[in-house]
Formats: C-alpha cells, sequence, structure tokens
C-alpha cells in the first residue's frame, strides 16, 4: 500500500458506537461553531505533487494490470469452503454476466455479495468511502474539500435507524449480501486484489448493512441540489431571483406524464415525462403484436468506467428476476421477473428545502467534532453544526451561502426508510397493486416507476415521500424557520402521490418532467420538454410497437428545438445578407437545409453547434441576460432560454447578431467539419481525473452521437472545440412481456470492473451499434446463454 511508503497506518473510529461508520466524531451539544478551516494554498498544492512524483517504485505509479482472458478471470471467483446451505450453482456468460440458481434465499443473496466484490470490488470500496466523506484518505489533500461538504450533508444519518426498522426479510437478504463481500474479500490475496485499491493505498475493512445503506444515500440526492448550488452562488439577490424564476417558469410549464385532477388521488390519463437524466417507456398490450407489454428503459449517468450498473439474474425461492443492479446494493432497480418488468427516471421532486437558521439561538444547535485523515498530510479536526431543520451546510466553505447566511439543509433523506426494502418487494411483484404497494417505504431518490406486465397492463407511480408544500412555498427559495415548519407538516408517501393505470393513449413515458397535477407542487425545476415531447412524438408514430421500434427510440438524436431555432434564425435572414460575405452564405445554408439530427457525421449539427457559440452570448448580452445564460450555457435549457429572448426583441437587433455571428463562426474556417469530429465519446476509467497518472486511465476516444436535449442523450458544454461528453445514456433496456426470454441489455464499458479484463470494455462496441445482450428467464433460455456453469457445494 502507498501509505507504507510513508509508514503511515491509521487507526479510524466508528462515528458512534452502533454506526460502523469509520471516521472519528463527537457531539459536542451546545458548543460554539470553530472557524472555519482555510482551504490549502496553490503552494501547498504544488508540494503535495512533487510528493506523488517522487513515489517511484511504490503503488500510485504500478504498471496496469495485464491483460485477462475470460477463464483467468473467472478461475479467480473462490469456489472453495464456502458458507451455504445447499449445492447452488453460479453460471456465466461470454460478458462475465452472472446469473444465480440457489436452492435458498440466504445462499442467493450471499453469492450475490461474492459476484459484486468480484466484479466491482475497487468501485465498492471507492463508492463507500465518497459516501463517508473520506476520499482524502485515498487522495490526499486535494479532496479535503470535497469531504467537508459530504460530511456536513451526512449521508449516513439515518442509516442505523433505516437497518433497526427494515422488514426481517429484506434486513436478512441485506445482511446475507454483505456476508458475501466479506467473504470474497477474506479469500484475496494482496496480489488479488484490483489495481486501484493499490494505488489509492485502499486499507482492507469489512463492511456492514449500514454501509450498504450510506452508498445508498449518497446514489439518492436530489437532483435539484445543482440547481440550489447554482442559484446560492449568485451574491446579488435580483440576478439569483431572475434565474430562479427562469428555471421555474420552464420546470412547471412543461408538459406532465399523465393527467390529474388537481388532487392527490391517482388519475388513469396519460400524457408525458421527461428529465435529463434517463428515459423510460412502457407500450401496452393493445399497441403491441403480441397483446403483452413492452417496457424500455436508458438511465443517463456519468460516462466513467466501471459502468454505474451491472448486469445479473438470480433464481431463488422468493426472486427470479434479470436486470441492472447499483453496485453494492443487492437489488435490481431495472428489471423483470416472470410477471412483470419495471423501470423508471428521477422524479426531480424537491426532496428538500434550504432553510435560513441564522436567528436561532447558540442553544438549538448541536455540535460534532469530525476528524479528517488526509493521505500525504496532517489529520485535522473541525465542526459540523446540525440544526432542528438539518445539517448546516454553509459552515462548509466549499459550499456558497447566497451573500453569507447561515443555511441548513432539510432533506427527506436525514429521515429513515427503506428503499432496499421497497425495490425488494418490487423485483417480487406478481402484478400491478403488489408493485404499487412495494414504494410505500420508499422515499428517496424520488423516482417515476414505470410498470409492464404479461397481460398488457402499464402504469406509473410516484415512488416517493414528499412535503406537501403550500402555494407560497414556489415563490421561496429559502425559508424561515416558521416556514419551514408549515411546509414539512405533512409528509406524503407513495401510496398518497398520484398514479396512472392503462391510461387509454396506450402508452407512458417518462424523460424527467413534471409527472402530473396536484393540488401542491412536487417540484420545480425540471428540464424542458425537449425529450419527453419527442418520445411522445415516436410513440404516437406508430400503432403497433416492437422490440425493434424500441430499440430505435432509444438512440434517437433528432433535437426538436434545436431544429426550431435553427429554422427561426436561418428564416429571418435571405442571401443579400451575405452578397459581402460569402463564406457566411455557405455556413448559413448547410444550417438552413440541417435535418435537426445529431448524428455522427452530420455536416449542418456542427455547423449550427458553432454558430450557436457565437450567437447565445451576443443575443444574451444585447437582451442584458448574459448571466442567465452563463448558468444555462451546459444544460438543456439554452436552446429554448435563446427562443424566449428572441420573443421578446426586436427583430432587426436579432438579425444583425445573426449576421454578425455567422460571420465570426465563418471566420474559423472550419469546412466540412461534422459533428462526431468534436463531439467525442473518452472512455475513461474513475481514476482518469487524478493528477499526474490520470492520463493512463483514458482508454478510448470515439465519435458520438446525440447532444444535451436528444432522446440519447451524450450531455456536453456549449463548444465547437473538441469536446467530451461527460453524462449520458449510458446504459439501455428493453424487455417484451410476452416472451420471458426477451430481455436485452447494454452497458457502455463492460460488466467487469477488473482494468485490461477481456470484459472491461468489451460491451462498448455493442452500445455503439445499437446492439443488445440476451437475458432469459427460461432454464433453456440459461443453458443456451450461460454455458459456463460453476456449481458451489456447501463447505464440510
Amino acid at each position: 500500500m502507498l501509505l507504507q511508503c510513508f509508514g503511515q497506518d491509521k487507526l479510524q473510529f466508528g462515528k458512534r458506537p452502533d454506526s460502523a461508520l469509520p471516521y472519528r466524531t463527537f457531539n459536542i451539544y451546545s458548543a460554539p461553531m470553530s472557524a472555519r478551516n482555510h482551504r490549502f494554498s496553490t503552494s501547498l498544492f504544488s508540494f503535495a505533487v512533487l510528493i506523488l512524483l517522487g513515489l517511484a517504485g511504490c503503488s500510485l505509479l504500478a504498471p496496469l494490470p495485464p491483460a485477462s482472458s475470460l477463464e483467468e478471470r473467472l478461475a479467480a471467483f473462490p469456489a472453495k469452503d464456502l458458507p451455504l446451505e445447499q449445492p447452488a450453482i453460479v453460471r456465466w456468460n461470454k460478458h462475465q454476466i452472472p446469473y444465480i440458481e440457489a436452492a435458498t434465499d440466504d445462499d442467493a443473496a450471499f453469492l450475490l455479495g461474492m459476484v459484486h466484490a468480484h466484479l466491482r470490488l475497487a468501485q465498492l470500496e471507492v463508492g463507500k468511502r465518497l459516501s463517508q466523506g473520506r476520499m482524502s484518505e485515498l487522495g490526499g489533500p486535494f479532496l479535503e474539500d470535497l469531504d467537508r461538504a459530504l460530511r456536513a450533508i451526512d449521508f449516513g444519518y439515518a442509516s442505523r435507524d433505516m437497518f433497526d426498522a427494515m422488514n426481517p426479510t429484506a434486513k436478512r437478504w441485506l445482511s446475507k449480501f454483505v456476508d458475501g463481500i466479506n467473504h470474497y474479500k477474506k479469500q484475496l490475496s494482496p496480489k488479488d486484489y484490483p489495481h486501484e485499491l493499490g494505488v489509492l493505498a485502499v486499507k482492507d475493512e469489512p463492511w456492514t448493512p449500514l454501509d450498504v445503506l450510506t452508498m445508498g444515500r449518497l446514489a439518492s440526492i436530489d437532483v435539484n441540489w445543482i440547481s440550489y448550488y447554482t442559484l446560492l452562488s449568485i451574491d446579488d439577490p435580483e440576478q439569483r431571483e431572475d434565474v430562479r424564476q427562469y428555471l421555474v417558469d420552464v420546470g412547471l410549464a412543461g408538459a406532465v406524464s399523465f393527467a390529474g385532477e388537481g388532487g392527490i388521488e391517482a388519475t388513469e390519463l396519460l400524457l408525458s415525462s421527461a428529465k435529463p437524466g434517463s428515459n423510460s417507456v412502457a407500450v401496452s398490450g393493445n399497441r403491441t403484436e403480441t397483446g403483452a407489454a413492452l417496457m424500455a428503459n436508458d438511465p443517463h449517468l456519468g460516462m466513467l468506467l466501471p459502468n454505474f450498473w451491472l448486469i445479473a439474474g438470480v433464481e431463488c425461492p422468493s426472486m427470479h428476476a434479470v436486470g441492472f443492479m447499483p453496485p453494492g446494493v443487492p437489488v435490481f432497480a431495472i428489471g423483470r421477473n416472470e410477471n412483470i418488468s419495471w423501470g423508471g427516471t428521477n422524479l426531480r421532486a424537491l426532496s428538500s428545502d434550504l432553510v435560513d437558521v441564522s436567528s436561532l439561538p447558540d442553544t438549538a444547535f448541536t455540535v460534532e467534532r469530525s476528524e479528517l485523515s488526509t493521505r500525504f498530510w496532517a489529520d485535522q479536526d473541525f465542526n459540523l453544526r446540525r440544526s432542528p431543520y438539518g445539517p448546516v451546510i454553509t459552515d462548509v466553505d466549499v459550499i456558497p451561502s447566497a451573500g453569507g447566511r447561515e443555511l441548513a439543509l432539510r432533506w427527506i433523506g436525514h429521515r429513515p426508510s427503506d428503499e432496499v426494502g421497497a425495490m425488494f418487494a418490487a423485483n417480487r411483484a406478481t402484478n400491478w397493486e403488489e408493485f404499487r404497494n412495494a414504494f410505500e417505504s420508499f422515499a428517496v431518490p424520488a423516482q417515476n416507476m414505470l410498470y409492464a406486465d404479461v397481460e398488457g397492463n402499464i402504469g406509473m407511480v410516484l415512488a416517493a415521500h414528499l412535503p406537501m408544500r403550500p402555494d407560497w412555498h414556489a415563490s421561496q427559495f429559502i425559508l424561515s424557520p416558521e416556514q419551514a415548519d408549515e411546509a414539512w407538516n405533512t409528509i406524503l408517501n407513495t401510496l398518497e402521490l398520484p398514479a396512472s393505470y392503462n391510461p387509454h393513449e396506450g402508452y407512458l413515458a417518462s424523460a424527467n418532467n413534471r409527472p402530473t397535477q396536484t393540488l401542491f407542487q412536487i417540484g420545480y425545476f425540471f428540464p424542458p420538454d425537449l425529450r419527453i415531447r419527442r418520445l411522445l412524438e415516436l410513440l404516437e408514430a406508430r400503432d403497433i410497437h416492437t422490440v425493434e421500434s424500441l430499440a430505435a427510440l432509444q438512440r434517437d438524436v433528432y433535437s426538436t428545438e434545436s431544429y426550431d431555432l435553427a429554422q427561426r434564425l436561418m428564416g429571418m435572414m435571405n442571401e443579400g445578407d451575405f452578397a459581402e460575405t460569402p463564406r457566411s452564405m455557405v455556413l448559413w445554408n448547410t444550417i438552413r437545409s440541417w435535418d435537426g439530427t445529431y448524428e455522427e457525421d452530420s455536416l449542418g449539427a456542427f455547423a449550427f453547434e458553432s454558430f450557436l457559440v457565437e450567437f447565445a452570448p451576443r443575443v444574451s448580452e444585447l437582451a442584458d441576460k448574459i448571466l442567465v445564460f452563463e448558468e444555462l450555457r451546459g444544460s438543456a435549457h439554452l436552446r429554448g432560454f435563446l427562443l424566449r429572448l428572441m420573443a421578446r426583441m426586436d427583430e432587426d437587433a436579432v438579425r444583425d447578431t445573426v449576421a454578425e455571428s455567422l460571420a465570426r463562426a465563418a471566420e474559423k474556417g472550419r469546412d466540412g467539419t461534422v459533428w462526431g469530429d468534436v463531439h467525442r465519446l473518452e472512455i475513461r476509467h474513475m481514476l482518469a481525473s487524478v493528477p499526474v497518472i490520470g492520463s493512463r486511465y483514458v482508454f478510448g476516444d470515439y465519435p458520438v452521437a446525440g447532444s444535451q436535449e436528444t432522446v440519447m442523450k451524450t450531455a456536453h458544454s456549449l463548444s465547437d472545440e473538441r469536446h467530451r461528453t461527460t453524462y449520458g445514456a449510458q446504459a439501455r433496456h428493453i424487455s417484451d412481456l410476452a416472451d420471458p426470454d426477451a430481455n436485452f441489455f447494454v452497458l457502455l464499458g463492460g460488466e467487469d470492473g477488473w482494468l485490461n479484463s477481456e470484459n472491461f470494455m468489451d460491451q462498448l462496441p455493442l452500445w455503439r451499434n445499437g446492439e443488445y445482450i440476451r437475458m432469459p428467464l427460461t432454464e433453456a433460455g440459461r443453458n443456451t446463454e450461460f454455458t459456463r456453469a460453476l456449481a458451489l457445494r456447501p463447505a464440510k
């Protein structure tokens, strides 16, 4: 381990006696707040880099592992002396995707933990420390600000209470899963540990169920925090409100996934749904060839290796399912069993509020002393305050405070709930009623959960716990304590929130948009309707849908709003405007003839983006909205923002700006450049951003279709230079409920997290070509697809 190069061996203690969270904190009630810790200066940062550079011979500079075959990787799976109750089998296909067959639930959960550790141990260990605010242990002083922010939020705050209150069946499943992770780790020799754990000097420590629940809370962050951070960074109140009001106006004006009656009760009607994060579609049996329903999901997350998901199959007495699992979590978030299929998107519900606690007396706060253990550096202690309304997040320098306010974060995720138990029940559901009821205990992250079954039924539930906020809440960004008390007086669960079942349109779609109408607002910062409008258009375009039509839908790269904006702008101009600038004429004609698709080989897509780079800031400045533009330039809001600006501006002024922007873009001489020349898919490992050594962990650079607002999302900031997409559709799933074996999945990258293994990136060509891997439910299908069977027997 790298720390051994310095002779360091730091001992970590639990957060509180029963927490098993390995960092030291002490409760000090009503203690005064200490002065804020200052950030490391550039000179200290440089010194730390020099230390890193001087570690030749230590594991930081160790070479990448040699290439390993599928057979070599499977041979590394511990198969002897397993604490099983009955003989079991773990089958593998050529992509190293596992399929567990166990005679007892305990054995299935235990083997599932072993499988997760085998495939993604490094990812698990880093994720565990990230959720606990311990990244400085791995990366040094560069990550201290991150750790302070993570500890201020305290993702593990409710973990003990959650575990104690879990359904006994789900609690046992989780505990056995953790036993499997720990057993796998015990069987490894130091040479068998993943490369990343040596580079990051990760010390071995056992896992607990609380670690899994805390990691789940990290994955449950309220996506509205992104908007909060943006707004809190704006010190000027008028400018802050200008940006906030724009985001709220767009979010609340959007299409909904199903129509509501203005009440809290469920309705049966459908319209639409959307979000910059994921797409999910369910098609009822009356719009398929077989009479059974179809389900399609493509979650949108960061485009890093290893993938956020792993694919697996499990058959045991209480569960028979295939699908996507988050590494380190023993349930299928997206998948299929013998009767139903499920998937979803982030609801973008407002699961939190900011509360100004400046007026509260010192006695209202408790103070925790937290020790930050830092690699290459001295340990530090700092104080974190908790108010009756949640942790005081602005006590951490890196979190902006909207001009110096003391703000607490009131978050549903700090309340006990049971997401693992809810998903465990949903994975075993056989019908709509069981599926919907499963989510009663599901609180965060708030989800639009879509449903389809073998009888042809489809549905959608809002899986969340949400405050029933009063009308005035929409006009408030930061609440007073009194307002927070009123806004959080009533908390609704999934069964009290709207749902849709068998809408007359015959389909349901979600893309993180506003889900429906209610007497209270579910959220405010919904994305524009670009993806949901396109999904609905594609679903309505055919009377009958198939697996093939949904596969084409998932790879659609047409941008409704970009096309509308381009046509409107080009329609304002005529050839006479370019008499003295022929290069502008060429660019104008290229954009005018563009079909609105962001294909890799599109000249028009690049021409439009290069024009937009020049036009967007100029027209925003002209409208005195440059600050709003700067906040929106990297988001799917930008095109709609520009259309709104132009609607209120003098057309001659806009025409002059178009002409000037075309001329500036044409001067760059980028004739013949296509979208894929600049819009790139860089295959990056999670270590690619580490100073000094990061370039070793970039494994490819490819042209990629799509854009910020297309159904196949490949997010990027506004740029006409070579750039990489950082976020988007990094996994896909389709199930045809007419056939138990017609379940198709694919990952961007591969199943195996072991660097340079045969299955580390083997699904990349499939993802790029729109192909899938079959995950059958029948025994015959498994025997065909999963030809490598590892028979396991209980230890004697």
